[in-house]
Formats: C-alpha cells, sequence, structure tokens
C-alpha cells in the first residue's frame, strides 16, 4: 500500500521549502508550449505511411511500473568507494485510458512486496511526460525520505544486512521541454502512449531547454560513520543546487516487419550549475557548466488492436564540487497492456483530437 505521510512533520516542512520553486517551473513550462497552441490549426499533416493514428478510438491499458529517485555520492578528493543510496520503492499496478488527447492512469502501490529489510522510504513522486506531436515535456516533483546503501553489506556492521538511512531525504522539482523536428514521420506516442503506431523506422533530432532546483539532506553526514577514515574531513550535511540550460540529442525508432519495434532516445543538456554545501562548520557555494543527460527505451510489438511495450525512461542530474561528485538519478520502469476500443461518436465530439503542436 502507499505510504502514509501523516505524522511526519519534517517531511512536510522539507515539501513546503521546495514547493516554491514550483510554480516559476510551471510558468516557464506554459510560457514555452502556449505559442505553440497558436500554430495547432497550421501545423501540416503526419505521413501516414510512416505513423498511423487512431482518432476515435479509445486506448486502454493495463501496467506495471516502479519510479524511483536514487542518489549517488563520491569524492574526488582521496580514494574512496563510491555511495549508491537507493529508495525502497514499491511497484504499482495500474490502469489507465487515452482518447485522441485526454490520458488518464491510476495505480495502486503494491508495497506489500517491498523488501523489509532495506527499510522504509516515504515519498511523493510526481512525474509527468507529455508527448505531443512536437514537443516532449517532462516534469518532475519528487521528495524522498528514506534510502539504504547498496549493495547488500556495505557500511554494514552485518555483511547480510542493508545499511539504512531513515533521515536521509532527497528533493527534486523540474522541467524540461523539447522539440521534435521530424514530427511527421517520427511518433514518440506510439512507444510511450500506445494510442498511435510506427509503421517504419525513423528517426528525429532533439532540441529545448530544463530547469531543476534540487536538495539533498540528512540529519548528519552523508556518507556513513564507519566511512570516515577513506572520505574527506568535510561532513557535508546538506547540498542544494539549482541547474537550467539548452540541450540537445536524438531519437530513433526501428521497426521490424511493421509490428515489432525498439525506440530510443538520449538527449544531453549543458547547464550552468549553482550550488551550495553546508557543513557543520560553515557553508560553501560553487557555479559551473555540467552537463545532463536523459534517455528514454522502449520496445515492444504493435498493431491495429493491441499494443505491448516494455519500456525504461531515466534522467541524471548531477553537480561537481571541489570535495563532492553527487548525482541524483530518477526514472521508471513500466510493462504495458494496451488495446484499442471503438467509441461512440458523441464521445468524439466532446474530446479534441490529438494536440498537434
Amino acid at each position: 500500500m502507499k505510504r502514509r505521510l501523516e505524522g511526519n512533520r519534517g517531511f512536510v516542512s522539507s515539501m513546503n521549502r521546495a514547493f516554491p520553486f514550483v510554480f516559476p517551473v510551471v510558468c516557464l513550462v506554459i510560457g514555452t508550449v502556449l505559442p505553440g497552441l497558436a500554430q495547432n490549426l497550421l501545423g501540416r499533416g503526419l505521413d501516414s505511411t510512416y505513423v498511423k493514428t487512431f482518432p476515435g478510438k479509445l486506448t486502454g491499458r493495463l501496467y506495471l511500473s516502479q519510479k524511483y529517485t536514487s542518489f549517488v555520492l563520491s569524492t574526488p578528493v582521496i580514494p574512496s568507494p563510491t555511495l549508491r543510496f537507493k529508495p525502497n520503492s514499491s511497484l504499482d499496478l495500474g490502469i489507465g485510458a487515452t482518447f485522441n488527447a485526454l490520458t488518464l492512469n491510476l495505480a495502486y502501490g503494491l508495497s506489500f512486496l517491498n523488501n523489509k529489510g532495506k527499510g522504509k522510504t516515504r515519498d511523493i513522486d510526481l512525474q509527468t511526460h507529455l508527448y505531443m506531436r512536437k514537443w516532449v515535456v517532462d516534469g518532475f516533483g519528487q521528495f524522498y525520505e528514506g534510502y539504504y546503501l547498496a549493495p547488500r553489506g556495505n557500511a554494514s556492521p552485518n555483511p547480510d544486512q542493508y545499511y539504512q538511512r531513515p533521515d536521509l531525504g532527497i528533493y527534486l522539482v523540474g522541467a524540461s521541454i523539447r522539440r521534435v523536428f521530424n514530427f511527421r514521420r517520427f511518433s514518440f506516442r506510439a512507444a510511450l502512449v500506445q494510442n498511435e503506431w510506427q509503421k517504419k523506422s525513423a528517426g528525429t533530432f532533439l532540441a529545448g531547454f530544463q530547469l531543476y532546483y534540487g536538495m539533498m539532506r540528512g540529519d548528519s553526514a552523508l556518507y556513513p560513520s564507519v566511512l570516515r577514515p577513506v572520505f574527506p574531513e568535510a561532513d557535508v550535511r546538506r547540498m542544494r543546487f539549482v541547474k537550467f540550460g539548452p540541450g540537445a540529442g536524438y531519437a530513433y525508432t526501428y521497426v521490424y516487419r511493421q509490428h515489432w519495434f525498439a525506440t530510443g532516445s538520449l538527449t544531453t543538456n549543458l547547464n550552468a550549475t549553482f550550488s551550495k554545501e553546508t557543513f557543520e562548520s560553515g557553508k560553501l557555494t560553487y557555479s559551473t557548466l555540467r552537463p545532463d543527460l536523459l534517455f528514454r527505451v522502449v520496445a515492444g510489438y504493435n498493431s491495429n488492436l493491441w499494443c505491448v511495450t516494455l519500456g525504461w525512461v531515466n534522467g541524471s542530474v548531477s553537480v561537481i564540487t571541489p570535495i563532492y561528485n553527487y548525482t541524483i538519478h530518477t526514472g521508471n520502469y513500466r510493462l504495458t497492456v494496451a488495446h484499442r476500443f471503438k467509441t461512440n461518436p458523441r464521445l468524439r465530439k466532446i474530446v479534441p483530437e490529438t494536440i498537434k503542436i
């Protein structure tokens, strides 16, 4: 079951401090997307020999997914192990539907399947990926507390147990928008929304912009106390950052005999990065240029009625200071089985066709 947040004032307080950064991100996305809406009626159509659409049909789906926000800490100062902190996230079972431009998904967390030896993670994970005709918008609002250190036995007095950090919190808010240039022959929606069908191989260049605000903190030093001899004396307890910058990439779908396909997308951003580390003895601020990556990998089967996909979306946000290297990985694994149904003509008049911005 989904974890409840009642009674955890520290967690709610941390979210309240992060939410003010959501508003400018939302304004950035809206300000970038809305001008394209004016061009909706002027957009040229798809090449139907490459992409088949299903206007007026309802795409229903059943899926299993697992979201995550993990954290990697290392130091270039002295030889020391790389620490990989992971959340004990639940597997979600969900149902959803897409009709024209409208999509709705509902999921139930199967937390009883979690490994209790990895501790308890309290989280709110808001990930949205909007695949429009000419644009892709990714939004993140992730608030996690409670991590374990992988692999088993690392920094733990018992080699058969996981080292746990219930006080460790990772918070990330941000958004990115990217232009799809070859939108007439390439469809993200075929692989990731299942309401279209990519019938021939095609690729496209991508270009856009992203903005992130993040924070990681603990009640004590981020690294385990037993590893103090192999880590710098500077025991950072909190790190905040803001990142923004342009990016570019490429996406390609390989189609075998019209039905079987594999889609891959890789985008890199060169971001201006401003960070602040908080130690017991004081604070240090830095500014650098850092690249970040976002990739999507999907494989599956598509036809007029059925679509089965297995996908992975992962984004990496990194911050480097003279003392520590920080990397946050956010993503989602998903297995989807979708079917397309005929609908009532009245419903077709209510919901608009797929937005072609």
